[in-house]
Formats: structure tokens, C-alpha cells, sequence
């Protein structure tokens, strides 16, 4: 049975505390998850196949709708907004930390064509799923 909150996910010993990457898809919103070791191998064997990342892009309206609470106080709201605001201005384009960032359309489809012909595993859902479109790094 899963856990129903996050006292039942400390407590039992089934569940691992690192958290897997969670993945959306801009257009359908279809998810699928990948563990953390298992991205960043993705991401250095797509490099060394020679994928020329973008960076990715901060999405601050996305941020803002996430952290805006009109059921809180102006200024509260007011400097949560000035807090993104910094972190979209020192945003790197990386694509490890889970930050609600976005992987473009023809950043996606290269990242799965240099994984291509390097895939070892049978399953090839992350791949199809990139080669789909457009992703969000979901913040964890």
C-alpha cells in the first residue's frame, strides 16, 4: 500500500528518501519519473555523444501560480514574488535541479536523439516521451 502523506514516507523503510526526477510534459501533462543517478548518466552520455544543449528556461509565471496564495497577506505575496524574480535572474539553464524548469521542444528532441543510439535498456518510454516535446523538470 503507498504511503498516504509524508510521516508514512519517513517511517517506512520501503521508501527511499532520494527523490526521483518527475517529468511533465507541456502539451498533455503525461508524467513519467526517472531516478536521480539514472538522469545524470543520461545527461553526460547525451553530452558526450555530442547533444549541444540550450539550457533550459525558468518558467516564472508557472513559479509564481504555484507559490501566489490569495489567502495570505499582500506583502507576503509581494516578497515571494521578489524572491523569484532573483531566481529567475540568476537562473544557469541546468537541467538537475527540480525547479518547475522547462526543456524545449528541439532541446528534447536532440537530448533523445544523442541518447539513441548509446539506450541500453529495453524500455524506451523516456526516450519516446522526449522525443514527444517540450518538458518540465517538476520541482521536487
Amino acid at each position: 500500500m503507498p504511503p498516504k502523506n509524508i510521516f508514512d514516507i519517513l517511517t517506512c523503510p520501503s521508501h527511499s528518501l532520494s527523490m526521483a526526477y518527475l517529468f511533465e510534459q507541456i502539451e498533455t501533462h503525461r508524467t513519467i519519473t526517472c531516478e536521480d543517478g539514472e538522469w545524470h548518466g543520461h545527461l553526460a552520455a547525451a553530452r558526450g555523444n555530442g547533444w549541444d544543449e540550450e539550457g533550459t528556461r525558468y518558467d516564472f509565471p508557472y513559479q509564481v501560480d504555484e507559490e501566489y496564495d490569495s489567502m495570505t497577506d499582500y506583502l507576503y505575496n509581494l516578497w515571494m514574488i521578489l524572491h523569484l524574480s532573483r531566481d529567475l535572474f540568476a537562473w544557469d539553464g541546468n537541467y538537475t535541479e527540480k525547479k518547475n524548469q522547462v526543456v524545449s521542444d528541439s532541446d528534447a528532441y536532440y537530448l533523445a536523439q544523442a541518447l539513441a543510439g548509446a539506450w541500453q535498456s529495453e524500455d524506451r518510454s523516456l526516450l519516446e516521451f522526449m522525443e514527444a516535446g517540450s518538458f518540465r523538470i517538476c520541482a521536487g
